[in-house]
């Protein structure tokens, strides 16, 4: 228990030290060229310069008077967009406020999200919180060696978990798509009661807490279900290699998967219906086991 404790403080405490980025204010001066995306949390950034890459904030303020490559994401934020600024792909604004210049250029979609018609505008790509789910460019900065990396870890930590959820995965696959179908419908309610309720200052823990807790909840099921291929891969192959080595064998078809035509990308959100439903039947068992 103390084991799932001390991942559970490790990958938040990680993930807000990569949100915090440098610090509560960022500034990109004009005719500075910032070459690394911008993850920030309750940050102020002020951007002239160019950014080539993209920017995600949760609370915070984002003035831009420059120029962006990627996407511009921002939840429960206070945004500027001044008529310089130059966005290459989507502008999307979940909850807080958007003042935009109407000579500043956006080179994809605009998206401000305040209430449940707006947000079936983006309900098309599956909610931009499920990575690989559609074409914003933004998410797929969960690079191929950050999931290795968050995956071996997991496995590191608890070694036992990993292997008894894969084993439980095995037994009843179609309970666990079951299941994953149910928790991401029930995300999706959360996530829009929470949107609304970031007008007001409650909403925003929360909302930060729900994306959190999927974040950790899809860490953990993605483990298992890199374990679970790369064990069949390994067994069908023959080879007698130990846990970490089935994790790499289920990240390498992960990204085979990323780099194939459309169906594959269906198979991706597929594989997070099932990693999603792993960590839930999980959670579940521990809990009946404990009663």
């Amino acid at each position: 228990m103390r084991k799932i404790h001390f991942l559970l403080f490790f990958l938040a405490a990680a993930g807000l030290l990569l949100s915090a980025a440098d610090g509560k204010e960022i500034k990109v001066a004009a005719g500075e060229i910032r070459t690394t995306a911008i993850n920030a949390f309750n940050t102020s950034l002020r951007i002239q310069g160019k950014i080539d890459e993209s920017i995600f904030l949760v609370g915070g303020s984002l003035i831009l008077d420059g120029e962006v490559s990627g996407d511009v994401i921002c939840i429960a934020s206070q945004v500027a967009i001044g008529e310089n600024a130059v966005i290459g792909l989507d502008l999307i604004v979940i909850g807080g406020n958007l003042e935009k210049a109407e000579r500043s250029r956006i080179g994809g979609q605009l998206y401000h999200v305040r209430t449940q018609k707006d947000l079936k505008k983006i309900a098309s790509s599956m909610l931009p919180f499920l990575p690989e789910s559609g074409g914003l460019t933004f998410f797929k900065i969960s690079k191929i060696f950050f999931w290795l990396i968050l995956t071996l870890l997991t496995l590191l930590i608890l070694p036992a978990a990993i292997g008894r959820a894969a084993v439980m995965l095995g037994e009843a696959p179609l309970r666990h798509l079951l299941r994953g179908l149910i928790t991401l419908l029930a995300f999706a309610l959360l996530l829009l009661s929470f949107l609304l309720m970031s007008m007001v200052l409650i909403g925003i823990p929360l909302l930060i807490m729900l994306i959190a807790a999927y974040f950790l909840l899809l860490i953990f099921g993605r483990a298992v279900v890199f374990y679970f291929i790369g064990a069949r891969i390994a067994a069908a192959m023959k080879l007698k290699v130990g846990a970490p080595i089935f994790i790499v064998l289920g990240v390498a078809i992960y990204t085979l998967l990323k780099f194939l035509p459309f169906p594959a990308a269906l198979l991706l959100i597929v594989m997070d219906i099932f990693a999603i439903g792993s960590g839930v039947s999980f959670i579940l068992r521990r809990r009946k086991s404990s009663v």
